[in-house]
Order: structure tokens, then C-alpha cells, then sequence
């Protein structure tokens, strides 16, 4: 099970003060890889599907993770006997490489959510990595539950898709 704490974020460009009590969602796992590593595989957004099972396909244009880059990508229903695919189209906002990356998802009417990935060099073969959701507008609170229940998916398929890297490389 990822582990969880409770974070805000302060007001600004790409900001978002979580208001809903059960925002942000997160949770982290630490893994058996250096953060280089981990980072490494993580940039290449194609790939994604291939670890992460809450994408079905995923593009950033311009072919790298930068602030200003626009992500594309398809989720994956929350569980299989649903039969939707939910497409998104966000800005990255923040890019630290080998730390975060952020990218904000607006859409009418009044949806707003922000979404990292987070990394933690842990030593020169361990390294933290972490699912961080938060949403906020109209469109949020009219579907809340499920909203509420995606970003818990995309942190579990996110968490237990970067265990599964750690169990590839061996």
C-alpha cells in the first residue's frame, strides 16, 4: 500500500488550493533504482502504457518533458467492465528532472486539476518516487466521486507500475 500525507499547494500560475478534505491524493514508493535511472525511464512518456496500467497511450509534443510542453495521452477505465477511455490534453508546468513534473489539466466548463510525479534520490541505488493529484471548479464538485476514485486509480497504477520497474531490470 503507497503511504500517504496530507500537502497543499500555495496560490499562483498552476496552483491549486485543495478545499475538498480528501484532496490532495497521493502516495509514494520507494524503489531498489537510482533516481537517474527511474528518471530516465520515466521521459520516455510513449512508454508509459508499458509500466503505468492506468495509461492506454501517451504523447508529449515536442518529444520531451519541458515546462510549456503539452502532454496527450488516454486513461484506461478505473476497472475493466467499464468501457470508456477518458482522453486528456495538459500543460507541464513545472520540470525538475530527476525531482517533479507537474502538469495542469483546465477544461470547460470549470474543471482544474494538477498532477505530479515526484522523485527522492534516497542514495546511489534507492530513490522515492510519488503520485500527487489535486483537482478544484465546478465540473470537479457536479463529479466529484469520480474524480475522487481516477486520481485514486492513477496513484495506484502509478505506484505499483514504478514497483514493477525495480522487478524489469533484474
Amino acid at each position: 500500500m503507497p503511504t500517504t500525507r496530507r500537502a497543499s499547494r500555495k496560490r499562483g500560475p498552476g496552483s491549486i488550493t485543495p478545499t475538498d478534505p480528501e484532496l490532495p491524493i497521493e502516495g509514494y514508493v520507494e524503489l531498489e533504482m537510482p533516481v537517474e535511472e527511474a528518471w530516465r525511464i520515466f521521459t520516455d512518456v510513449a512508454g508509459w502504457p508499458r509500466w503505468n496500467g492506468c495509461f492506454r497511450w501517451a504523447r508529449v509534443l515536442g518529444g520531451r518533458l519541458k515546462v510549456g510542453a503539452t502532454l496527450i495521452w488516454v486513461f484506461n477505465p478505473i476497472r475493466p467492465r467499464y468501457l470508456y477511455k477518458l482522453p486528456s490534453i495538459a500543460r507541464i508546468v513545472e520540470c525538475e528532472p530527476q525531482r517533479k513534473v507537474t502538469w495542469e489539466v483546465t477544461a470547460l466548463p470549470g474543471f482544474h486539476a494538477l498532477h505530479s510525479y515526484v522523485f527522492e534520490p534516497l542514495g546511489p541505488d534507492r530513490c522515492r518516487f510519488g503520485s500527487w493529484e489535486v483537482a478544484e471548479g465546478a465540473s470537479y464538485r457536479l463529479m466529484r466521486r469520480f474524480w475522487l476514485a481516477h486520481f485514486r486509480y492513477v496513484c495506484r497504477a502509478s505506484i505499483a507500475g514504478a514497483r514493477t520497474l525495480v522487478r524489469r531490470r533484474r
